[in-house]
């Protein structure tokens, strides 16, 4: 899934393709994708709207139109968008088309079927669900609040902070570079922690994506940003990597565990369990 930098990557990609673009033709191709409404009520609420901004809120993507309309994205585990100057032929595992004025397409691609659409405006799209609940990122969190979830909390430090109603914007990867960074196991009791240790978390998660953002995000599997761009991140991961099989710090083998389901790559030798 994409995470907070490959989010930020998609949304930068998009607004250089796609700013004051104005929708001319919608073509829905996958209904289940957009929720709520029927597939005439997106057309109505999209067609002939401009596309004045493309911003973020942790893993989703928020695209704001003229008219107050806004649009919110979820790429969930494989969507993808591509950009095309004139009409094209329709991608593998198409999902929807977005058809400008000037003939240009923006297409939605998700073999998984998993990504989300949500019909929102200026006035309710932060204020209901599925934006309501979504914690702010690394950089802008309180701390404070954020010790107040853990500090009760026996589940492992890994599986809260993958949490989006705790920090938004965390994922897989980068929780496990956090971790190895601030040379704490995934396996930690939260409760075992202290505030400032938290806090290293949470910092070192959010200077991470700050590089991987620079890189153009993480592609391990099947992550692009636009138009089959591919991050360089994976080229710096430290440890959530299958290729890494021993430690860069102390040079003894690295380990692949399960942590609520969830893959997870730590050094037993250098991350403590507290």
């Amino acid at each position: 899934m994409p995470e907070l930098p490959e989010v930020r990557v998609v949304c930068k990609a998009l607004r250089q393709k796609v700013l004051h673009k104005r929708i001319k033709d919608l073509v829905i191709l996958k209904e289940k994708l957009f929720k709520e409404k029927n597939v005439a009520d997106f057309k109505k609420a999209l067609l002939n709207k401009e596309i004045l901004n493309i911003e973020n809120r942790g893993k989703h993507i928020i695209i704001f139109l003229s008219d107050n309309i806004v649009l919110l994205s979820h790429l969930r585990m494989e969507g993808k968008y591509r950009y095309y100057d004139k009409p094209s032929p329709e991608d593998s595992h198409l999902m929807a088309r977005f058809i400008f004025e000037d003939n240009s397409e923006l297409h939605y691609c998700d073999s998984r079927m998993f990504g989300t659409f949500y019909l929102r405006d200026l006035d309710n799209y932060n204020k209901i669900l599925p934006l309501s609940k979504v914690a702010n990122e690394p950089n802008s969190v309180n701390i404070d609040e954020v010790y107040k979830k853990l500090k009760h909390s026996d589940v492992s430090i890994k599986t809260k902070l993958l949490d989006q109603e705790i920090v938004s914007g965390i994922g897989n990867i980068y929780i496990d570079e956090a971790l190895f960074a601030s040379k704490i196991s995934p396996l930690t009791k939260s409760s075992s922690l202290s505030k400032e240790q938290i806090a290293k978390i949470i910092k070192n998660a959010g200077d991470i994506m700050e590089i991987s953002f620079q890189k153009g995000g993480t592609t391990l599997f099947s992550y692009e940003s636009l138009n089959n761009q591919e991050g360089e991140y994976q080229n710096f991961l430290k440890v959530h990597n299958d290729k890494l099989k021993e430690c860069s710090v102390c040079h003894n083998p690295t380990k692949k565990i399960k942590v609520n389901q969830r893959g997870t790559y730590y050094c037993p030798h250098c991350q403590k369990e507290y």
